[in-house]
């Protein structure tokens, strides 16, 4: 029987013999198995299974129990095998058990000889078959590669070797569909490839190619700006030659049709290519920048001072810093543009990794930033050496001609470059540089230390970037609006800047991509979150541990603004232990503390993109459930307003009765009333009568209901000032009434 058993890794784990799909049983067992299928033949000894399944800490009883998986398993691969007789499948030796399961047996091989032998069609000009081959190779995919295994060390190396072939299969794919001209499906599965990949360069490549020859430009530049932005804030690098290429090529709009590809007959030899064609070269940063820039007019001011300080000979520092998207690189460039149209050497410089071993930063070039000035400044000079030596030798050379260097990230720089940047700051003074800075504000003490040495050595210049206001989000949508806007009179309102300044936080990438969207998916009710403001907020969530990330859940059904009291309640934890949930969450920029006015005391706030994610993720069952929890615990509360109660109530879905609604509805109405909130009073009567079985309390509800309306008349009538909340206001989702 073993040669008919076939394996399927790529998704949840299955073995068929024949046509029966056999039965692995429980989750332990499927992870074992799994374990022995990626050892390729080799024996596993019993202590090292019981360590990979138990992630190094295997109970009392885990070899027994490894036993008995191995035996159900063995019934299972091999049910014609006799109890005590020796199998062919799953046996044990001296070095522990070995699954002999052929690379044709398992579903990962095949996929991977369908790729190889689609990139041989494609060399071979045979598109067709390449395609059909490299399609048919990623059908086989039924889900994460080793699910069942997804969360264990010892599968992580094979995930991730599955996983890049499964991108580089895609990517085939894509290239494939280019080359038959077929643009839009390329873009289809080039888009997905992105959102798989965030950070893998040549999937947006092979978008901005798709978009572009499918006639669709602009959005292939958006691409570009979208994956720029976020190499600059995942890894403090920019764009790599060829997409910078395929960027270049597309704003000069002569990024070529691929050449027609003639069928190639079956007998073309392997090997038989055509020549890629050479990757351009990688551009220059632009020393006018089309992206625009607001709200840093004092910075700039400073800035030019100090650049006029430098062309005369003196050596400036300047220290940008904020967090993840505030805007320091573009200002950066902004400088860099400034000081080329002087005539300054523009010398870009970026820390790419926090590695603490000096031998190791100073082996590699890549994580080596002093490498990467010197022989951009001057190729001639040594890096090693005495930083004496090097300096006077530095300060030689750049007497010559006034010279920018901007160092991105400083925060990710290791030990060594910040150790000798503080010796340069020291050394080099009367020299015309200045030297730009960009670090992320963090508790790094090493680098406080390294910022506290420029500003007392070099008096370097403390720029910290804050948050845009309101007027400079009202610009930035100005500049970005276009003629037609203006023609059509839609040019943007200050209250649609309000609204886009508080969703985005005054954060100018979350501003601009929120701004990428069509203006009915910015803000109010039809508003989206785009796929790289959910990139960045995840990335804030993923510092937060389970603990913080349920306290955020609860605090989002609730609207966002923090109630102690309330979530004290609802998490069933200690008013101290919310505190330190707090500050986590404030530390990840999930929540932010809102300084009290006259009259009203301070409070905490969840940012609206924060919130719509943490409701966004919430299955809806979930976000029952915490609405309920909300309505109990709200319950239990002293002077909580029944209609506080029976929002949450109606939010809850299925777990509150038909009953209980009814009756928390009446209670809020009641409420109203007595408080003169005669609008809010009728609506909850109006909830009360759709929602009761009974004719009587139907009747009752619609009779008071009628009675909330005309005092509410009458108040308008006689001129009585009529608070908001006497108006329907929103509703959380799912309270709407449920009629059957």
């Amino acid at each position: 029987m073993s040669d008919r058993v076939r394996f399927g890794l790529l998704g949840p784990l299955e073995a068929w013999s024949g046509d029966v799909r056999l039965d692995l049983g429980p989750p332990k067992r499927r992870v074992l198995l799994t374990r022995l299928l990626v050892e390729d033949g080799h024996p596993v000894s019993a202590d090292r299974l019981c360590d990979d399944l138990w992630e190094g800490r295997p109970p009392a009883g885990a070899v027994s129990s490894i036993h008995s998986h191995i035996s159900r398993l063995r019934a299972v691969l091999e049910p014609d095998r006799t109890r005590r007789g020796q199998g062919t499948v799953l046996v044990s030796g001296p070095a522990g058990y070995t699954l002999n399961a052929p690379p044709e047996t398992r579903d990962s091989t095949r996929f991977e000889e369908s790729v190889t032998r689609a990139r041989e069609l494609l060399a071979q000009e045979r598109l067709e078959d390449a395609r059909r081959e490299v399609e048919s190779g990623l059908g086989l995919w039924r889900g994460a590669a080793l699910a069942d295994a997804a969360n264990h060390a010892f599968a992580a190396r094979e995930i991730s070797r599955l996983e890049e072939i499964r991108m580089g299969a895609g990517e085939l794919n894509a290239t494939v569909l280019l080359q038959q001209r077929e643009y839009d499906k390329a873009a289809l599965i080039a888009e997905e490839l992105t959102t798989r990949s965030p950070l893998r360069e040549a999937a947006w490549a092979l978008l901005m190619r798709a978009l572009y020859l499918a006639g669709r430009p602009a959005e292939a530049l958006r691409r570009y700006e979208t994956i720029r932005a976020l190499l600059a804030d995942e890894l403090g690098t920019v764009p790599g030659p060829e997409l910078s290429g395929v960027h270049v090529a597309v704003l000069r709009q002569d990024l070529p049709a691929p050449a027609p590809v003639r069928t190639a007959p079956a007998h073309v030899p392997p090997g038989a290519r055509t020549t890629p064609p050479a990757r351009p070269a990688r551009p220059a940063r632009p020393s006018v920048i089309a992206r625009p820039l607001v709200g840093r007019a004092d910075e700039l001011s400073r800035y030019d001072e100090l650049l006029s300080d430098a062309a005369a000979g003196e050596t400036r520092w300047v220290l940008l810093s904020g967090e993840s998207g505030i805007g320091k690189t573009r200002l950066a460039e902004e400088f860099a543009s400034r000081a080329a149209d002087l005539a300054f050497r523009v010398v870009w410089v970026r820390c790419g990794s926090d590695i603490d071993s000096d031998e190791e930063e100073a082996a590699n070039d890549r994580f080596n930033p002093l490498g990467q000035l010197l022989s951009a400044l001057f190729p001639q000079i040594r890096v090693e050496g005495e930083p004496e030596a090097i300096a006077r030798d530095l300060a030689e050379r750049l007497a010559r001609q006034p010279t920018i260097c901007l160092i991105e990230d400083l925060h990710r720089a290791g030990r060594r470059f910040r150790r000798l940047l503080g010796m340069y700051a020291t050394l080099l003074r009367d020299v015309p540089l200045v030297v730009v800075c960009t670090t992320q504000d963090t508790d790094d003490v090493g680098l406080r230390e390294l910022l506290a040495l420029l500003v007392r050595q070099s008096r370097a210049t403390l720029l910290p970037l804050g948050p845009l206001t309101v007027e400079d989000v009202h610009e930035l949508m100005r500049l970005r609006s276009t003629p037609f806007d203006e023609l059509m009179g839609s040019e943007p309102q200050q209250s649609e800047a309000v609204a886009l300044h508080r969703r985005g936080e005054g954060n100018p990438f979350l501003i601009t991509e929120i701004l990428e969207l069509p203006g009915d998916q910015r803000t109010g009710p039809g508003a989206r979150l785009p796929a790289s403001v959910i990139r960045v907020l995840r990335a804030r969530l993923d510092q937060l541990d389970e603990r913080v990330l349920k306290m955020l859940e609860a605090l989002a059904v609730t609207g966002g603004e923090l109630d102690p009291e309330l979530l004290v309640q609802v998490r069933a934890i200690t008013r101290e232990e919310l505190l330190s949930l707090i500050d986590a969450a404030v530390i990840a920029r999930m929540l932010n503390w809102e300084e009290g006015t006259t009259g009203r005391l301070g409070r905490y706030l969840m940012p609206d993109l924060a919130r719509e994610l943490m409701l966004h993720d919430l299955t809806p069952a979930r976000r029952q459930m915490l609405h309920a929890a909300v309505a109990r615990a709200l319950g239990e509360l002293p002077h909580r307003h029944p209609a506080q109660i029976s929002r949450h109530l109606m939010a809850a879905g299925p777990l509150v009765s038909r009953d209980d609604l009814v009756a928390a509805a009446l209670r809020a109405g009641e409420r109203c009333g007595e408080d003169e909130q005669h609008g809010e009073a009728a609506v909850w009567y109006d909830h009360a009568a759709a929602l009761a079985d009974d004719p009587a309390v139907q009747t009752e509800a619609r009779r008071a209901a009628e009675a909330a309306r005309r005092r509410l008349a009458r108040s308008q009538d006689t001129g009585h000032p009529c608070d908001p909340a006497d108006m329907p206001g929103d509703w959380p989702a799912g309270s709407e009434p449920r009629v059957s």
